[in-house]
């Protein structure tokens, strides 16, 4: 058996087995736990609503894709480079399941760390290649757009959560001062990279959220919230229209 043939293949199984252990992770549910309790455990304001997290469906259906796409053109230079990487993210992404259901939110702090580089990883490899039609722009670049986008969004997430854990007060800030520092922080970073490396689909990943996170506090006293992630929704808007009319396509990703 080839390299690129085993690369293919371990791809599909390492992909499987982080479908497998998410679905299990709420079915079982692991450590008697579904995911959202976990998270409930550790209360934090910049929390989405609960229907924003349907987005992995998004994602994985992406993924699925890749993989697909991987094992047909398992000869492309760039499919060869993004594999063992891709396996990579599968490891670490059970892994923080585990770890999260197992509460050990410090340890899943360092795991979110791990995967936010492999996929930074990813993306730096994606960007600088010629993709020649659109299944190669579609299941190689915007689906390793979009997971490295909502990962920015889960690392900022997760710490927030182990700041909760380890009772932190916020220091001279409020929690919603702090929760708006966090917002405007995760625009900012959609703003650079979709401007920088021209992918407009960073930014409606980021406005996703955002939009989730103005759904689960807009009938509460959280004023503070409710504008701000108005107003970044909008400016994310307005930039997501402009790069899109400057590159012509969603999932561009090129210089």
């Amino acid at each position: 058996m080839s390299k690129q043939k085993l690369l293919a293949g371990l791809a599909i199984v390492s992909f499987a087995g982080t479908i497998v252990v998410n679905a299990l992770a709420n079915l079982l549910p692991i450590n008697g736990l579904n995911t959202g309790q976990v998270s409930d455990r550790y209360p934090s304001l910049f929390t989405p609503d609960g229907t924003t997290f349907l987005i992995w469906n998004v994602i994985y259906l992406l993924l699925a894709g890749f993989v697909i796409l991987a094992w047909n053109r398992r000869h492309l230079s760039v499919v060869q480079q993004v594999l063992p990487w891709f396996i990579g993210t599968s490891v670490l992404n059970m892994t923080w399941i585990l770890v999260w259901h197992y509460l050990f939110i410090e340890v899943s702090m360092l795991i979110m760390l791990m995967l936010l580089t492999v996929l930074a990883r990813i993306f730096v490899t994606i960007y600088g290649a010629r993709l020649a039609d659109w299944k190669e722009k579609t299941f190689i670049r915007l689906s390793f757009v979009c997971y490295l986008a909502w990962i920015c969004v889960a690392t900022i997430a997760n710490a927030a959560a182990l700041l909760v854990s380890i009772r932190w007060q916020g220091g001279p800030l409020s929690p919603q001062a702090w929760t708006v520092v966090m917002m405007i922080v995760a625009a900012s970073l959609a703003f650079f990279m979709a401007w920088r490396y021209q992918a407009p689909a960073f930014i409606l990943v980021v406005m996703w959220a955002l939009l989730g996170i103005y759904l689960r506090w807009r009938h509460t006293e959280f004023t503070g919230l409710i504008y701000t992630a108005m107003v970044l929704v909008l400016a994310l808007g307005a930039a997501f229209i402009a790069l899109f009319r400057k590159t012509g396509e969603v999932n561009t990703g090129r210089a």
